[in-house]
């Protein structure tokens, strides 16, 4: 699997939520982006369970957090991943080093 983990500061987006991105080739002549990018969020899925896109997961934290909207519950919101496809970029979000060592554990990278 390709890909590349980048430790989110101020200068990227979601640095207030999470931790690192997951970057995925969105070129296909540079391999499989997009599959390699499928099966990260299936195993994130299988790991931890269904996510939003960050966009959602931003809203409905927001949503949780005003008194007088009770429709969004703990339960609704990942607290591990998120993941965006915004721009053909194909990227998987990780609020801590946990959840990115499991996940380094689980899918060695190639460089080929």
């Amino acid at each position: 699997m390709r890909y590349q983990v980048t430790k989110l500061d101020r200068r990227h987006s979601w640095c207030a939520q999470f931790a690192y991105m997951i970057e995925f080739s969105k070129s296909t002549w540079k391999g499989t982006g997009v599959l390699d990018f499928d099966r990260a969020r299936r195993w994130m899925n299988q790991t931890w369970g269904w996510s939003q896109d960050v966009e959602t997961r931003t809203a409905l934290l927001k949503r949780r957090v005003d008194p007088l909207n009770n429709s969004v519950q703990d339960e609704d919101i990942n607290l591990h991943w998120a993941y965006s496809v915004q721009y053909n970029d194909y990227r998987i979000y990780l609020v801590s080093d946990k959840e990115l060592g499991w996940f380094q554990l689980a899918h060695a990278q190639s460089n080929d």
